[in-house]
């Protein structure tokens, strides 16, 4: 089993299955910066994951997850677009 599958499978046992165009595009996304040599950006994305896992298991708020997925994939500034969907959130739990 080489890398990228082993990561795809980590993914999915945390996550959930990837369903949906929108969801297999974040995990592939997400997959292709943890392959990545930047440090820093594999340490950001491994927050806005887990900020994904947060709202979909704690706060269980599918449509932010929704909304984050399609930002983080399409976005220029994944942590300005992160911090603007966690400022949304009307469940501030700890």
């Amino acid at each position: 089993m080489n890398i990228k599958t082993k990561i795809k499978t980590v993914l999915t046992k945390y996550y959930g299955d990837f369903n949906t165009g929108l969801e297999n595009e974040y995990q592939n996304k997400l997959t292709e910066t943890l392959l990545s040599n930047n440090f820093e950006e594999k340490k950001a994305w491994i927050t806005y994951n887990q900020v994904i896992l947060e709202l979909k298991h704690s706060i269980k708020d599918m449509l932010k997850v929704k909304e984050l997925q399609y930002r983080l994939t399409e976005s220029k500034e994944p942590n300005i677009d992160c911090i603007a969907v966690i400022e949304e959130l009307k469940d501030r739990t700890p």
